[in-house]
């Protein structure tokens, strides 16, 4: 098993670094800590007016030159210092690399060796104010092709799980993925918000029959009311410690009702969310 772990300055950085630690510590996995440099992101913040002699655009070019030279110092010494963390707790299977491109594509690119991708809910250069699902995580997401663990800024243990169940499926790539082992075997909870209908009992069923065979202990309840209010209260009442959610569906119009939702957990519930 391998975890690619996203490193920067924001907020949640830390955050990353002990998920990474307590993930690699729990399924003996390898671990490659990634920071990337985006030139493009670097010259949006250093436009300045270009005058026909071209001498503003000379000055320019040397800021932007000095500047991506900084930003790779820096990343590097956020890398050590992430790498002597790991290291430290016992995670000894460890590559770094520091990368130079468009955020989003490098960040894909990166995960196309691993197993799951860890990464905070929102990076350096997000509104505080706002609160959105990043354009970077939602473009991993779409792009990549294994789970994203998208933490919160604390860290604890994931001792319980929460999977909501459609009424229209008994599984989903989120349950797929937690029956597949590839977390820690946590005790998952299976909740559908609706109507409590014949399909969503059988389907909770089914749901609880297919982690119990994969050696998961699992409860479930149906519950009425929006899922936007439901999971989040659910989080909190029920102490919840990872979110485990269907990030976008397979039609385009599920795809965009999934991912309205999903931005919406991501901002309710102070849990890591685990995106399948």
């Amino acid at each position: 098993m391998k975890i690619v772990a996203f490193v920067d300055s924001s907020l949640y950085a830390h955050s990353v670094i002990d998920h990474t630690i307590w993930l690699a510590l729990e399924r003996r996995a390898s671990v490659e800590l990634v920071h990337i440099v985006s030139p493009n992101e670097v010259a949006a913040s250093n436009i300045a007016p270009i005058h026909p002699g071209g001498a503003v655009l000379l000055e320019r070019d040397d800021t932007l030159n000095a500047k991506l030279a900084e930003l790779e110092r820096q990343g590097r010494e956020r890398l050590e210092q992430a790498h002597r963390a790991l290291n430290q707790a016992g995670v000894n299977d460890v590559q770094v690399r520091l990368c130079e491109g468009h955020t989003a594509q490098t960040m894909v690119q990166a995960t196309q060796s691993a197993s799951i991708a860890i990464v905070g809910k929102r990076g350096e250069h997000a509104d505080l104010a706002r609160l959105p699902l990043g354009a970077n995580l939602e473009r991993l997401v779409r792009g990549s092709k294994v789970p994203v663990l998208a933490v919160s800024r604390s860290f604890r243990p994931i001792r319980r799980a929460l999977a909501p169940v459609d009424a229209e499926a008994a599984t989903s790539p989120a349950l797929e993925v937690l029956a597949g082992g590839l977390l820690p075997a946590t005790p998952i909870e299976l909740l559908h918000v609706g109507d409590a209908s014949e399909a969503a009992r059988l389907h909770l069923d089914q749901a609880a029959a297919k982690l119990a065979g994969a050696g998961f202990a699992s409860s479930a309840r149906i519950e009425a009311g929006a899922p936007n209010v439901v999971i989040p209260q659910r989080v909190v009442l029920d102490d919840i410690d990872m979110l485990a959610v269907t990030a976008f569906g397979s039609s385009r119009l599920k795809s965009m009702l999934l991912g309205s939702l999903t931005s919406e957990l991501l901002r309710a519930c102070q849990v890591p969310v685990l995106l399948c």
